[in-house]
């Protein structure tokens, strides 16, 4: 009897546990599916219906750190960047190790202008994770804003190291360089830059759009090209100087009528007057060039 009962609060309390297994599984599921539906509106550019879900999944499991940090990611691409940085803390007071929430809320911090907070998030990504290269271009984006140019290009080389194909660190260095007039850095970087398919600067901005360093960037000293153009425009000139001289030795010999044999021939007159005005529009033109 006592057996009997026995085996039937066994099997009573299996099929408890395999349905609590299996409603933890489904509910588990169903949260999954509303993130990755949140997501997906996101990237659509449906924030407040993506808003709408990441809440419905947070009513359901308040201590959800990734509904958490994608709300506050919501916000952030809404512009929202008080209601980002605060959902952004709630998904780290959850997880402590949510790199993904420090680094966002340290870049709406940059973008809400709390610079010494950014640094502090940035700083604490790097401290979880060393080879965070992001981490390291986001400081470095912070310390150009706060001036310190410096700082700015240690943290962006440091991005580099860590990712050598970082073309938007490339980029961002170029652009404190060339702020600080070292051009030769600046345009190795904008060619580092392009050459792993990122274009520097867009092709049409209003000067209104430009900060100083994006000015200076857009305008970047080509050493080789501008040696080139010199060059070119010397032999140029030289050239000219010379049809000029030798019009000038035609109208010589037309006025004093100068006898000039070659040979055993005789440079007709009318060579030198067909000359004369040749060489004389030939330099004409090109010191018009």
């Amino acid at each position: 009897m006592f057996k009997r009962t026995g085996l039937v609060i066994i099997g009573v309390l299996t099929i408890i546990i395999l349905s609590l297994v299996v409603c933890n599984g489904y509910a588990q599921t169903a949260e999954d599916e509303a993130l990755k539906k949140g997501v997906d509106l996101i990237r659509h550019d449906k924030f407040d219906e993506a808003i709408t879900e990441f809440n419905n999944v947070i009513a359901v499991d308040p201590k959800s750190a990734s509904a958490y940090y994608n709300l506050g990611f919501a916000y952030d691409k809404k512009g929202d960047f008080d209601k980002a940085i605060l959902n952004f803390s709630k998904a780290i007071e959850i997880d402590p190790t949510l790199t993904d929430a420090y680094y966002n809320r340290g870049f709406a911090y940059y973008k809400k202008g709390a610079f010494d907070n950014a640094i502090n998030d940035y700083n604490k990504v790097i401290e979880i994770s060393p080879a965070s290269a992001d981490a390291y271009y986001g400081l470095g984006l912070v310390y150009s804003k706060k001036g310190d140019l410096d700082k700015a290009i240690v943290e962006y080389t440091k991005a580099i190291k860590v990712r050598p194909n970082f073309a938007l660190a490339y980029d961002a260095r170029a652009v404190a360089y060339v702020t600080k007039k070292n051009y030769i850095g600046a345009m190795a970087d904008v060619n580092k830059a392009q050459s792993l398919g990122f274009r520097s600067r867009p092709l049409k901005r209003t000067p209104a759009d430009l900060t100083n360093a994006e000015k200076n960037s857009a305008n970047l000293p080509d050493s080789e090209s501008k040696q080139g153009r010199q060059t070119q425009a010397l032999l140029l000139k030289t050239v000219g100087v010379i049809f000029l001289l030798v019009s000038f030795l035609h109208l010589l010999r037309l006025i004093f009528r100068i006898k000039v044999i070659v040979g055993k021939f005789t440079v007709p007159v009318w060579f030198s007057a067909v000359g004369f005005i040749i060489a004389l529009l030939l330099s004409f033109w090109i010191f018009k060039i």
